[in-house]
């Protein structure tokens, strides 16, 4: 009488139960590391009316938790006087995450410097930045929708 030739082999149910073990870890540790890898995030500074006043910017992103003050990414954007848009556009290479902004704008009348937090992950993040260089808009000029305030009324 001969033996069955898998006699001595372990059961094939756990076999199959330690593959998939190991493809679900696997896909675990895949799933982690895209999430923590970089990619495009897609910022939008908006200068506002201040833009004209605005040579250069420079942003500093910092981890906001756990990076040390150090930042992970810096970057500078210059223009000749007078030609800054009103809204710049940047698209730093960055994991998805909350991130401190250290924003300089050099102006005309000197240096301002200004934190933001964000949040990025994905899609298109909008800091404002116009409040925070103090151009002081005239009492006649065209809000953010492009009307003119209503004169006061006289009796």
């Amino acid at each position: 009488m001969t033996a069955p030739e898998d006699a001595g082999a372990p059961p094939r149910r756990p076999r199959r139960l330690l593959r998939l073990a190991i493809v679900g870890v696997g896909a675990a540790i895949a799933l982690v590391y895209a999430q923590k890898s970089p990619k495009d995030q897609h910022l939008r500074f908006s200068l506002g009316d201040a833009a004209p006043a605005v040579t250069a910017l420079e942003v500093a992103y910092l981890a906001a938790e756990g990076g040390g003050g150090e930042p992970v990414r810096e970057t500078r954007l210059a223009w000749e006087a007078g030609r800054a848009p009103r809204v710049v556009s940047h698209d730093p290479s960055l994991a998805d995450g909350a991130y401190l902004l250290r924003i300089g704008a050099d102006t005309r009348e000197g240096r301002r410097t200004v934190e933001r937090q964000v949040t990025l992950g994905g899609g298109t993040t909008q800091v404002d930045l116009s409040a925070a260089l103090g151009v002081p808009r005239d009492a006649t000029a065209p809000d953010a929708g492009g009307l003119a305030p209503n004169p006061p009324r006289t009796p």
